[in-house]
């Protein structure tokens, strides 16, 4: 094969790979704008349905925040990243690289397995926290002891459900976590009732009594201390939103006095003394009325008082040596000016 040959197959295989790269370009574009629309769509769908008001003290909230995230945020930036995701797997498979292809094509299958575990992850422990937080008021409202304990446990095994199964549509392999958690479960209940049983086949009251007693305290504390948890929680919540409203107080007293600043210095420059009055004056009424020299002073006629800046003419006359006061006649408004010191 001679060189005309070589440069002639170069010049093919890129006449044939351009359109590849073009397309795959195209993708990427409309991924990443895509994204971006989809992601803020999203954030502000969350934000309507008032989801980091009612969800940001719970597992899921103060965890994201751990990253400064609020729950709204967090299913945004979910959203958008599926899409760049997406769209970068879309634009690799068009290239038609054999290297890459068989990768490209089992990460797209894959990636609504992804999506899916990760929204049942976040939409169950929401509706985890929203059954733990039925659960409590009932409890509470028949005045049943150890309801914090009750809830803990609640919120426990809701959560270890929502874990196991949006491992399982990830197609992450559960096995191992599932027999674990049935281990808990199961040991827990089988230790309890063999504990009751062995006291009382034995008649061990004083020893069960005890026991129990035992078992109660440590639930108080545990009560206890979830409560101090929860007043530490509020109270970091109060001490970020104290904090939002100083920084938005101080910005709102920063733009006051910019705009007092701006106020001063609009009165200042009606109220220096003008050389030439007669050309400030027409600069200042244009159109709006009409300039007559009367009697060693001004009487200047007002066509229309709604847009006439009668402020700044009375301003800049009383500051130049004039008493100004406005007068209504037949015909509208006019302003008698006359000397009333010499400048």
């Amino acid at each position: 094969m001679d060189m005309k040959d070589i440069i002639q197959v170069f010049i093919d295989n890129i006449i044939d790979i351009l359109p590849k790269i073009g397309g795959s370009i195209l993708v990427l574009v409309t991924g990443f704008i895509l994204g971006k629309i989809l992601g803020m769509i999203a954030k502000s769908f969350a934000e309507k349905l008032k989801i980091d008001e009612n969800f940001g003290n719970t597992a899921v909230g103060r965890a994201l925040q751990g990253f400064n995230l609020s729950i709204s945020d967090f299913i945004g930036v979910s959203f958008r990243w599926f899409i760049y995701i997406f769209s970068l797997l879309v634009s690799i498979d068009l290239l038609g690289i054999p290297a890459l292809e068989r990768f490209s094509t089992i990460a797209i299958e894959y990636l609504p397995c992804l999506l899916g575990g990760m929204l049942i992850l976040i939409g169950g422990m929401l509706i985890a926290e929203i059954i733990a937080k039925i659960l409590y008021e009932s409890l509470t409202g028949i005045n049943v002891p150890y309801s914090r304990l009750i809830l803990l446990f609640t919120r426990y095994v809701l959560y270890s459900i929502v874990l196991v199964t949006s491992l399982f549509v990830m197609k992450i392999d559960v096995t191992a976590l599932y027999s674990l958690l049935n281990a808990i479960f199961l040991g827990t209940a089988v230790g309890i009732g063999g504990a009751i049983a062995i006291a009382v086949g034995f008649g061990m009251k004083d020893y069960i009594s005890k026991s129990v007693e035992t078992w109660l305290e440590t639930a108080e504390k545990t009560e206890k201390g979830q409560v101090i948890r929860e007043y530490e929680d509020k109270i970091r919540d109060y001490q970020r939103e104290v904090a939002r409203l100083e920084e938005e107080l101080s910005k709102e007293r920063k733009k006051t006095l910019e705009l007092e600043e701006l106020r001063k210095i609009e009165i200042d420059k009606y109220e220096k003394v003008e050389l030439e009055l007669d050309k400030r004056l027409k600069e200042l009424i244009s159109d709006r009325g009409h300039v007559i020299h009367a009697k060693g002073g001004y009487r200047i006629e007002i066509k229309d008082i709604s847009s006439f800046p009668l402020t700044k003419v009375l301003v800049t006359l009383t500051n130049n040596g004039f008493r100004a006061s406005l007068e209504k006649t037949k015909s509208g408004y006019i302003i008698v000016a006359r000397l009333t010191k010499t400048i």
